[in-house]
This record gives structure tokens, sequence and C-alpha cells, in this order.
């Protein structure tokens, strides 16, 4: 197996176009990271422009003659949380594997897909980039929200004041 070397930090903004039919053929191996804000359609939905993705593609074979992509990606986004409007960390954590096919005719019928594999028109010059890009965007939530309360419901819970929400909801009722 040949691999390329891991990548500094400060090679951030370097760009990857790998052949992914040979790439998987040659068993070759990306590792990298890449700053979010340096992701167009990324940038658009983070809160400050601040995070970090640190990624991997590996080529190889699933079964005996289907080739395959493994993509891995983890890292941190500055988003917005939904119900307070303020920044959230977001944890990403994605792996994905991608079965290599000549064109969308050879896309299996839903009914036979795999949930594990995920299908991928080989691309003479796939930016790797683009596909981190779009696999982080498909695993954000449509709503962010802290997991454990925004900091005004933790503090107006940890004092003892009403939730606003609440005090709204019983005039409501009267």
């Amino acid at each position: 197996m040949r691999a390329f070397p891991r990548n500094s930090a400060s090679t951030l903004s370097k760009r990857h176009f790998i052949d992914s039919l040979e790439f998987a053929k040659q068993s070759l191996e990306i590792h990298d990271k890449i700053r979010a804000s340096n992701l167009p359609g990324l940038k658009e939905v983070l809160f400050s422009g601040r995070g970090e993705l640190e990624f991997s593609v590996v080529g190889g074979r699933l079964g005996r003659d289907k080739p395959m992509l493994r993509l891995e990606v983890k890292g941190s986004l500055g988003m917005q949380c939904q119900r307070c409007l303020d920044e959230m960390d977001y944890a990403v954590d994605i792996a994905r594997t991608f079965a290599l096919v000549a064109d969308e005719s050879a896309l299996p019928d839903e009914e036979f897909e795999d949930d594990e594999v995920d299908y991928l028109v080989a691309d003479p010059k796939l930016d790797v980039e683009a596909l981190v890009e779009e696999e982080v965007l498909l695993s954000l939530p449509l709503a962010l929200r802290h997991e454990n309360g925004c900091a005004e419901e933790v503090a107006s819970a940890v004092v003892g004041k009403p939730n606003p929400f609440q005090v709204l909801e019983g005039l409501k009722k009267k």
C-alpha cells in the first residue's frame, strides 16, 4: 500500500484532486486538515467562521472486485444554536464507505442498496475537499441546539428564575 504523507497544519488550504478509480485500485491514502471557512458551502452556515476538520480518504476494495473509498472526517465547527442564537461547538464525526461505480446507470436500485455502503460515480478528477464539504453539510441536523440546554435556561434553573417562555405560556392559558 502506498500512502501520501500526513500534511502539516500549514497546508490547511491545499486542495486534493484524485482519480478516484486509480486511487482505490492502488489503495492510496490522504490525511489532511482543512479550515471550515475554506469550504464555501460550509462557510455560509458557520456562526463565526470558526472550525477545523481533519479528514482521511483511503482507497481499497469491497470484496474482491468493487473499488471503494473510505472517508472519515472529524472536527469541530462554530455553529449557531437555533434556540438561544448563541454560538455553540458542533462535533463532526463522519465515517462513510463509497463503492465506486462507472456511471449513474450502474447505481443499484434503492431496494437492493446496502445501508453500510454509499455509491459514488468514479471521477478522474474528484475534488476531495468538495466531497468532505458535501458529507459534512449532509450530516448537519436541521435545527442545532445545545445538548444540555442553553446558557439562559441553565442559569435561570440554577438561580430559580422561571423560564420566560414558561411565563408566557402561563399568560396564554389565562
